[in-house]
């Protein structure tokens, strides 16, 4: 008889040591993380024109007024982040001026950024902040150009 109590008493012992470890894991903490990265991007991967003139949307040399023009690059940064926004050369930059060519010929320009480094607000909708491009020809670099169509393209780029 005390032998089957004493099993009793070590099965009864082992159940409970049992319940108490089941009950232990009826709860789990799980922690969770996320990070969000400051970034910028533009709103468009292209098609901004900046046409310079210096009468009805194009340079009459006979004028003498700079022919200028302002392109307006939207784009949208993480809330908090601050926008960087940098013109390169351009395709046809020649000793430490960036020109524009027709197929032969060229005239020196200059550009301008203001509202490129901005604090973000955040990529949702309306949430656009303005980088205004301005380029120059000066009357002395436009006077006696060659009549035809000039280009360039610039390319910009946005950190972080």
């Amino acid at each position: 008889m005390k032998r089957t109590s004493l099993a009793l008493a070590l099965v009864a012992t082992g159940l409970v040591a049992s319940a108490s470890a089941f009950a232990a894991s009826a709860t789990h903490d799980l922690a969770v993380s996320a990070t969000v990265t400051g970034n910028c991007r533009f709103n468009a991967a292209s098609g901004t024109t900046l046409t310079l003139a210096n009468s009805a949307g194009s340079i009459d040399p006979s004028l003498a007024t700079d022919a200028t023009g302002t392109a307006n690059v939207l784009y949208r940064c993480t809330k908090g982040t601050v926008a960087s926004v940098t013109a390169g050369n351009g395709l046809h930059f020649s000793g430490s001026r960036r020109v524009s060519l027709d197929a032969s010929n060229y005239m020196p320009y200059s550009l301008s950024m203001s509202g490129c480094t901005a604090t973000g607000t955040g990529h949702g909708a309306g949430q656009d902040l303005t980088c205004a491009v301005s380029g120059t020809i000066t009357a002395a670099n436009h006077q006696n150009a060659t009549a035809g169509a000039y280009s360039d393209t610039v390319v910009l780029s946005i950190t972080p």
